[in-house]
């Protein structure tokens, strides 16, 4: 019994040192207090140059404009991982660290880290993230330039290199195998006018030590070897891209002939030790998330230009899978005999403007993805979406096409140079494959619409979800901190001058604007006609 009850004692000692130990630390490191402080700081300083600060065994990112390390941590400010140096014990401040960690985050507050090894200490800043972060380092660069008769002459003067180096990405609130994730990468600017964008867009295609490509799946995105970091360079809210990309999948969750489209997470870049600010990581459509056979064909149509028959011929001739900047086969990969035919039959029935029957239209693409592509298009007045940034799949087992957006920075009320003049909140959008239903057959056109448009409204277009969804996604970049450090960086309209202007609404603004768009579509569609084309000069008439 005696022995009984000096165990218990034991066990209770040990858990009650541990809850005194686990007080006394965080993320791995001792808390400290001001006499602590002063012991340490009672030896001799040494440069805080060769001190690098480590989270889970991985180098933090550095801001070296700001002179600090950033720390991703979960959102509501709970903590998780481990802190290291290269040398000493780390030890931070309990006035700065121990509460108030949140409010911390969201104010892009710096905080204090003290390195010792007993015989000297150093000064280390830092500042929470609630966002992932990704580093970049690029080893060495290659040189290239765009062909002057493909894209003209100014394109094709832009420093174009392919980069390669490494990547990681921090991810705290994954699990533990993904919340450091590393890999060999090539990244290069991407995009046609986002070149001219002062921040840019990037590809990034990842690597392993042969350099050979490797799939990962980054931010539970899933699986993937080719990333897209999106710049929304045009937006001042920096939420259309990522309400409208998640707003379509909520689309295509309750509808079977709708495929899901790209996802995407919000991420905070630093390019060689170079803050660049928030970015959303995009794993893009492709052959892998589409689950495309060999047999399948997805095409990418990058600007809104109509093809002649006769480039159908020539493309064939030459072998070629890309027509100029505008249009390219993305699956397959390589070129195939009669690889176009499929895009040819579309274009020749939906996009010429001639005479066709509906049993036509039906036999060759899925007529309710056809309607939800159009209603969406118009719900959030995607005006850089007319009939270009946008996949078109053709399923063979079905010989049937489908069709979804990408791109949809330019949503939500927000425009360019070209269509400023226009009252986007009465904005009828022109869609060529419903304009060629509207033609077979209008009187079933017109129910088919209103149907839908009256079924989606009362779902996944109501206005308060919608507005539920950009109060969300802006509370995370606010309370992140990661809103504070890229307006710091990029402002309202820094991030893209010169070819295409700032246009941006505010969120309430867009919410504003919104509610008198939806106002107009539920006349709209109820009767619904073909928009006049007259606005769009880059749509065949």
């Amino acid at each position: 019994m005696l022995i009984l009850v000096f165990c218990v004692a034991a066990l209770a000692g040990i858990v009650l040192f541990r809850m005194r130990q686990d007080a006394a630390s965080l993320l791995g490191a001792r808390l400290a207090d001001s006499q602590q402080l002063a012991d340490i700081t009672a030896l001799p300083q040494t440069s805080a140059e060769g001190c690098v600060l480590h989270w889970n065994g991985q180098v933090l990112p550095y801001d070296s404009a700001r002179e600090a390390y950033c720390l991703p941590q979960p959102l509501d400010g709970s903590t998780t991982g481990n802190l290291s140096t290269t040398w000493g014990s780390v030890y931070l401040p309990a006035d700065q660290w121990a509460d108030g960690r949140r409010e911390a985050m969201a104010g892009d507050e710096t905080l204090d880290v003290y390195v010792s090894d007993g015989k000297r200490w150093c000064r280390l800043e830092v500042y929470l993230s609630g966002l992932p972060a990704m580093i970049i380092h690029t080893e060495h660069s290659e040189p290239f330039q765009l062909d002057p008769e493909v894209v003209g002459q100014t394109m094709a003067k832009l420093p174009l290199a392919y980069n390669f180096g490494s990547i990681t990405v921090l991810w705290p609130e994954g699990n533990t195998r993904m919340q450091t994730q590393t890999s060999g990468v090539e990244w290069h600017w991407r995009g046609n006018a986002n070149l001219f964008a002062q921040k840019k867009s990037y590809r990034l295609n990842l690597l392993d030590e042969k350099g050979q490509d490797v799939n990962l799946d980054l931010l539970g995105l899933g699986e993937e070897n080719g990333w897209v970091l999106v710049n929304f360079s045009t937006d001042c809210t920096r939420l259309r891209d990522k309400v409208a990309t998640e707003l379509w999948n909520e689309l295509a969750a309750t509808a079977e002939h709708d495929p899901a489209g790209a996802r995407m997470e919000y991420v905070e870049l630093y390019l060689d030790d170079t803050y660049m600010g928030v970015y959303g990581l995009c794993r893009s459509v492709s052959r892998k998330s589409m689950e495309l056979s060999r047999q399948d064909v997805m095409y990418k149509w990058r600007q809104a230009t109509g093809i002649a028959d006769e480039e159908f011929d020539r493309l064939e001739s030459e072998q070629s899978t890309k027509w100029l900047n505008r249009l390219e086969v993305v699956w397959p990969n390589v070129w195939e005999p009669g690889v176009w035919e499929p895009l040819r039959s579309y274009v020749n029935t939906l996009y010429r403007g001639e005479p066709v029957r509906w049993e036509d239209i039906e036999s060759l693409v899925n007529i309710d993805n056809l309607i939800d592509i159009a209603l969406y298009k118009q719900y959030i007045c995607a005006v850089d979406n007319l009939m270009q940034n946008q996949y078109l799949i053709y399923r063979s087992s079905e010989e049937q096409f489908y069709r979804l957006p990408w791109d949809l920075n330019y949503s939500f009320g927000d425009t360019y140079d070209a269509y400023l003049p226009l009252d986007h909140t009465t904005l009828a959008l022109p869609d060529l494959e419903l304009d060629a239903l509207y033609s077979a057959d209008p009187e079933r056109t017109r129910q088919l619409v209103a149907e839908r448009w009256e079924e989606l409204r009362e779902t996944v277009f109501r206005l308060d979800r919608l507005e539920e969804s950009f109060r969300t996604e802006q509370e995370v970049l606010t309370s992140s901190g990661a809103w504070a450090r890229d307006y710091r960086l990029w402002g309202e309209d820094g991030a893209y001058k010169g070819l295409s202007e700032h246009r941006s609404l505010g969120l309430e603004e867009t919410l504003e604007f919104m509610e008198q768009r939806l106002a107009f579509l539920d006349e709209y569609m109820a009767d619904y006609t073909p928009a006049d084309r007259e606005a769009f000069d880059v749509l065949p008439k």
